[in-house]
């Protein structure tokens, strides 16, 4: 089990792709579970299986991410992000 907080903050576009590359690998490899928290929802898509969003401490929803884009209508993670941080996100 792998805990990250973060993982890619600060890192320039390339070396945060190669990070995230090593991630998925090691997950491969081992059927690690990785433990993941992050403000990068491109991030997010791609490593996660599933997704908890909160807001101010709670638990505001909780699937996948494909799913999450389906209940409230976006093309991307960031999308709900911003629907949910700014109060106009709540499942369709």
């Amino acid at each position: 089990m792998l805990l990250l907080d973060e993982p890619t903050a600060s890192l320039d576009p390339d070396s945060a792709d190669w990070a995230r590359g090593r991630l998925e690998a090691y997950r491969r490899a081992r059927g690690a579970t990785i433990l993941l928290a992050s403000h990068n929802m491109s991030e997010v898509e791609r490593l996660c299986d599933r997704v908890i969003m909160m807001k101010q401490g709670r638990v505001v929803d909780d699937a996948p991410p494909q799913a999450l884009l389906a209940r409230y209508g976006r093309a991307n993670l960031e999308d709900v992000f911003l629907d949910i941080a700014r109060g106009r996100g709540s499942a369709a």
